[in-house]
């Protein structure tokens, strides 16, 4: 288009310049080393003007020529480039069709940007990992951060996705960690640490990563206290071999948690589990007077404080008015048994049954029937509880004695 256009302003002009010279084309006179050469003025304005193209088209084809090495390559760079970009939108195609063998192999050719580049090795990567391929995942991995640094994070947190989902939980956790320790406010990463630790029920680290989750998820408050209460009834029902243990235990619970009825109660258990009775029956007893939680009142019932008479007779007073409450009924039994008052805990036991009868009440009052050698009526009540936890409707169970 552009010749065409030099082409016809060309004739344009020769067909004016033929007009105006028509009457008289004058002519030109150049001397040179001593010679003269004489020509029309309308042959040399011709003869200028095939010089003038020639010379053009003379230094446009040796331009063409001396370029040629650098539009060779520039014209095979487009040339990868436009193949890398179809190779990458067919093999993100390929891996959401789930043709992963085909994926990966278009994902891991061609060339691009670091971007793209990096892009593409996560691809092949997620591929290789569907194919279960894990040393090729890991290499395809390398590769996109190795391609773009600045993707650390990005190809850090999808390598811990991929572990975390192998089952490879220790590769997983050394790979949060040292993200974790360089990007301790990113949220995924919060959140796959969190995913781990439930997963492998280390609920030590759970509970540090506790304030974190807080902070910087978008976890509901009912979310977070959940995953609190979860991971504090957790770290108290394990056994402890020091109450210093426990008591650091409880020291780094959230305070929601310390209010919690049954973390209270999984507390006082450990206290009372480690011979440190009194301070179970105080942490109990304090508790019961602003919250009444059948976790505790049973709890209480556990406890075997040195004055069993005194704590008997507390647990007695709560009964002037809950009269009616069998949890408390059976733990005012089991500490008159503690304090040697079979006839007060054959009567609560005997208001228990009526009221609510339960295998742990036939078996406490067998006994006491056992303990005051009235071992028919223990044998009967041993029956009646069995009766009841097998769910059993029909007569009597007999045992032989």
């Amino acid at each position: 288009m552009k010749y065409l256009v030099i082409l016809i302003v060309a004739l344009s002009l020769a067909v004016v310049l033929g007009y105006y010279v028509s009457d008289d084309a004058g002519f030109v006179v150049i001397g040179y080393a001593g010679k003269v050469f004489r020509t029309s003025f309308t042959f040399f304005v011709f003869l200028l003007a095939v010089v003038i193209f020639a010379v053009y088209f003379s230094w446009r084809f040796l331009y063409q020529i001396l370029t040629l090495r650098t539009r060779w390559v520039g014209w095979s760079g487009n040339y990868r480039r436009k193949r890398s970009q179809r190779a990458l939108g067919e093999g993100l195609l390929a891996l959401a069709e789930g043709d992963f063998s085909r994926a990966e192999r278009l994902l891991r050719r061609g060339a691009g940007d670091d971007t793209a580049t990096a892009v593409r090795y996560l691809g092949a990567a997620e591929a290789a990992q569907a194919q279960n391929a894990v040393e090729r995942r890991d290499n395809y991995l390398y590769l996109a951060q190795d391609a773009l640094p600045a993707a650390e994070i990005a190809v850090g947190i999808k390598k811990a996705e991929m572990q975390f989902a192998s089952d490879q939980y220790e590769q997983a956790r050394v790979t949060l960690d040292y993200l974790s320790d360089r990007h301790s406010c990113n949220e995924q990463i919060l959140t796959l640490q969190e995913s781990l630790y439930v997963q492998t029920k280390d609920f030590e680290a759970l509970l540090g990563l506790l304030p974190a989750l807080r902070r910087h998820t978008n976890y509901t408050p009912a979310h977070i206290g959940s995953l609190e209460s979860e991971t504090a009834i957790a770290l108290l029902s394990k056994p402890r071999s020091s109450v210093d243990d426990v008591h650091e235990i409880w020291r780094r619970l959230p305070k929601a948690c310390r209010r919690h009825a049954k973390c209270i109660a999984l507390y006082a258990r450990r206290l009372a589990v480690l011979g440190h009775h009194e301070d179970a029956e105080v942490l109990l007893r304090k508790h019961i007077g602003h919250d009444w939680h059948p976790e505790l009142i049973y709890q209480y019932g556990e406890v075997r404080a040195e004055k069993a008479l005194q704590q008997m007779q507390r647990a007695e007073a709560w009964l002037v008015t809950r009269t009616e409450d069998p949890n408390l009924l059976l733990t005012v039994a089991k500490l008159c048994i503690n304090a040697e008052q079979l006839d007060k805990a054959r009567r609560y036991l005997d208001r228990l049954i009526t009221l609510a009868p339960s295998p742990m009440a036939y078996w406490l009052l067998a006994e006491v029937f056992k303990q005051t050698d009235d071992l028919e009526a223990a044998n009967q009540c041993h029956c009646e509880g069995l009766r009841l936890a097998t769910g059993d409707a029909g007569g009597v169970l007999e045992v032989s004695g």
